[in-house]
């Protein structure tokens, strides 16, 4: 019981610890407005996670300390998990695993962001709340290609079934399917966010 509970507490930190990471990245590639308190609140709580690999070039959007500290955070966690069991595997693929959990978990931030802004485009679509205009600003870069692809139905936006349809095939051709042909079990998985 009390094996379970240690488990369970390390799991969900890694958990939130990762995804704050990854939201931390997805929030400076869709150049969401630094601004927001949720955006400071964000960068405030991961910048000793990734103040280490802050050397790393930035190629464009994208910020290669940010991804190298996510991909290393799940590393060590899933790691120090399976390590408590009694096994881990090799450091190659535990690498790979995380690689994918990482891509994992942005994809699974895009969906909810995604989600949460179609709920709010229903209920109260000139919301001008912080974490509103966040996930305006976390969705909208990645439905824009799908936009013009879409002809305009006057008003009915289909852009985001395109851009579920894509995000159900990026988890399960790029994400899942690999790490499974890989012999990441179904037990191991629950320590992988973005996998499992």
């Amino acid at each position: 019981m009390e094996a379970n509970l240690i488990f369970y507490v390390l799991n969900t930190a890694i958990a939130v610890i990762v995804a704050l990471v990854c939201l931390r990245f997805l929030l400076q590639l869709t150049q969401a407005n630094f601004y927001n308190p949720i955006s400071q609140g964000v960068n405030r709580f991961t910048a000793p996670l990734t103040a280490v690999f802050r050397g790393l070039p930035t190629v464009g959007l994208v910020n290669i300390g940010i991804l190298v500290a996510a991909v290393v955070i799940q590393a060590v966690g899933a790691g120090l998990c399976l390590l408590l069991l009694g096994g881990i595997p090799g450091v190659a693929q535990l690498v790979i695993w995380s690689v994918l959990s990482v891509f994992g978990v942005m994809i699974n931030l895009v969906f909810y962001a995604l989600i949460g802004m179609i709920i709010l485009s229903w209920l109260a679509p000139n919301a001008s709340h912080p974490g509103a205009e966040l996930l305006y600003q976390l969705s909208e870069p990645f439905l824009a290609p799908f936009r013009k692809i879409v002809p305009d139905l006057g008003g009915l936006d289909l852009s985001p079934i395109l851009l579920f349809v894509a995000i159900n095939l990026l988890e399960a051709m790029v994400i899942r399917g690999p790490a499974r042909a890989m012999g990441l079990s179904q037990t191991v998985a629950q320590f992988f966010v973005g996998i499992g």
